[in-house]
């Protein structure tokens, strides 16, 4: 009995142990994930206290040691960092970080032999262990010693007798030491042996290549070596890359021509280089490349492809910068009328491919953009039925796409016709594998519809869907315009279903209806906060009709008379647009600018204004 008497409480005091060892462990995750969070968030006080009570409670755990000693050296206590780390060296002189942080700290105590003496230890316990080098130079990069960095990588490169060992690290460094032509030659070294790395290389140079100085060097070295190793296709990539990076497209395309001789390709790299011309705008030089594959491979099967994206660069050309030459053309075999009839070439361009390759997936689109630039380009709402029309089914049908469909609902709501618009987009919707994104499209385009019929509850709930799923372009349009409604249908709907009319006349390119319309609402309905948009709507439309000086005097009128309205900065905004480019006159744009900010510097058109203001100072001086 008298031994029961001992051992019954021994047993249950071992039986807490694990329990309060489990409770202790868990203490100490949440205090370490406490000083964690303080130290991202920078505030290294807080996060000291509690890495110090974890390192008294467990000197020996790295996590604690490592926390301690980021955080003094975020504050820049570094002689209680060295004492830090000679504690544990004292605990582990064979771990060759320790010596090398110390290093680093005697470096940042501006002691570098000091820190030299300590590297120069750990060196000699790991010779061959790549790792002491690159930690060394860590420390040097963190001091800005570029030099002193690059001197230890190459030493380690030497010692392990590896060429193109650390070949990113000295590159690194030397960039940000602003030697560019050093970190070239690295990289293009690398590159050489390593062929594969050619992408990797781009994003380490992508990262200083809109310095100019910078990427001059990297031409500068790249087009020397390409001279030196003519056979090197991946240093020629590099080389037509470089030249996209500083948007000379000319000099890329005849580096793509070399590349596609030396590989043989007949075409092959043309077509890359054109695909990525034109996705980066560069529509002649893609214009060009395509036009060049079509001539001299004339056998190859990408033709036909070829020969929509050589259109196609063209049609964008114009669209960007004004007429290229080859667009100028005569009839066409579904006739315009002549208000924009320089676009005829491109469609001479479209329809001649339709004709070469009946059945071709290139005929049904060559034939889509022919309907596009009827409808878009020259307002033919006709002359873009009858080819969408023609085309729709088999593209539906074969090509499972649905976007002639949804082009035919757009015109004929363009023309006014409401219902019809509305039936082909409920079609639309009921066809077989319509993309998602386009059955969205066509969600929205229902909704606008009966907008624009005034039915405000059925626009709401035709928007339902589409407000629920935020985050990209047609959800935000949906819900600009649930909130117009929202914002301006009370207390009565009749200025409201006005303003509808407004911009239904607007889709129809009615300018000059929609303008007389608009300007009866700002008397009609001048005591309605609707009126507002009607006075801006007014100005854009006179705008685009060409009545640069009826807009301007719209303007005016409207920041004169509505000195409450909260458009006003987007008026101010505009206004100065349209002084600066359609009216010339860069004083008074720059004083309207000037005007914006001081009044709404917060408005979302302050950053737009302050660029133009800057653009505007350079040019006047």
């Amino acid at each position: 009995m008298t031994i029961l008497k001992y051992i019954i409480p021994l047993i249950a005091f071992l039986a807490l142990l694990p329990a309060a060892a489990r409770a202790q462990a868990a203490d100490e995750r949440n205090t370490l994930r406490l000083a964690q969070t303080y130290e991202q968030a920078g505030k290294f006080e807080d996060a000291l206290r509690f890495y110090r009570d974890l390192y008294r409670m467990n000197p020996s755990n790295t996590s604690y040691f490592d926390g301690m000693r980021r955080t003094l050296t975020g504050l820049k206590r570094y002689d209680e960092v060295t004492a830090l780390i000679g504690e544990q060296l004292q605990r582990r002189p064979g771990d060759f970080q320790l010596w090398i942080f110390r290093g680093g700290v005697y470096l940042q105590r501006e002691l570098p032999d000091s820190a030299e003496a300590d590297w120069e230890h750990a060196i000699a316990m790991n010779p061959k262990n790549g790792q002491v080098y690159s930690l060394i130079a860590d420390q040097c990069v963190n001091t800005r010693q570029f030099d002193t960095a690059i001197d230890y990588l190459r030493r380690g490169r030497e010692a392990l007798k590896a060429p193109q060992l650390f070949a990113f690290e000295i590159a690194r460094a030397s960039a940000m030491h602003m030697d560019f032509e050093t970190a070239m030659n690295e990289y293009l070294g690398y590159l050489r042996a390593v062929p594969q790395a050619l992408y990797q290389i781009q994003q380490q140079i992508s990262m200083f290549s809109e310095i100019p100085q910078a990427l001059d060097a990297a031409l500068r070295a790249a087009e020397e070596q390409t001279e030196e190793f003519s056979d090197s296709e991946p240093i020629h990539y590099l080389l037509a890359w470089l030249h996209m990076e500083r948007k000379d497209y000319a000099s890329a395309y005849s580096v793509y021509r070399d590349i596609d001789e030396m590989k043989n390709a007949r075409g092959m790299e043309l077509l890359k280089f054109a695909s990525r011309a034109f996705n980066d705008r560069a529509y002649r030089e893609a214009a060009d490349a395509y036009a060049e594959t079509v001539e001299r491979f004339p056998d190859q099967a990408y033709i036909p492809q070829a020969e929509f994206q050589h259109a196609r660069s063209l049609e964008a050309l114009y669209e960007k910068e004004g007429v290229p030459e080859e667009l100028h053309g005569g009839d066409t075999r579904y006739p315009s009328t002549e208000s924009v009839s320089s676009y005829q070439g491109a469609i001479r361009l479209y329809e001649g491919i339709a004709a070469r390759y009946p059945g071709h997936p290139m005929a049904s689109e060559s034939l889509y953009r022919v309907g596009y630039l009827k409808y878009h380009r020259f307002g033919d709402h006709d002359g873009a039925l009858e080819i969408l029309r023609e085309i729709a089914d088999t593209r539906r049908t074969v090509f499972s796409n649905t976007d002639a469909d949804i082009l035919i609902g757009d015109v004929l709501l363009a023309q006014g016709d409401l219902e019809a618009s509305i039936a082909q987009y409920d079609a639309v919707l009921g066809a077989r594998g319509i993309e998602e994104q386009n059955r969205r499209v066509v969600l929205f385009r229902i909704a606008e519809a009966y907008f624009f019929k005034g039915e405000f509850d059925t626009v709401l709930v035709q928007l339902k869907p589409l407000t629920d799923d935020v985050g990209n372009d047609i959800a935000n349009d949906a819900l600009a315009l649930a909130a117009m409604i929202a914002q301006y249908r009370m207390p009565g709907e009749r200025p409201l279903q006005h303003y509808a009319r407004v911009l239904f006349l607007e889709r129809q390119r009615k300018l000059s209806e929609a303008a007389a319309l608009a300007r009866s609402m700002t008397e009609e309905f001048a005591a309605t906060d609707l009126v507002d948009l009607a006075w801006l709507k007014l100005a854009q439309l006179q705008a685009e009709s060409g009545a640069a000086g009826d807009a301007a005097s719209t303007y005016a009128g409207f920041l004169e008379q509505r000195s409450e309205s909260f458009l006003r900065d987007r008026a101010l905004f505009h206004f100065a647009k349209l002084q600066e480019e359609a009216l010339q006159q860069q004083s008074a744009a720059l004083e309207t600018y000037q005007k914006l900010l001081t009044d709404y510097p917060n408005s979302p058109f302050a950053p737009q204004a302050r660029e133009r203001i800057v653009a505007l100072r350079k040019g006047n001086s």
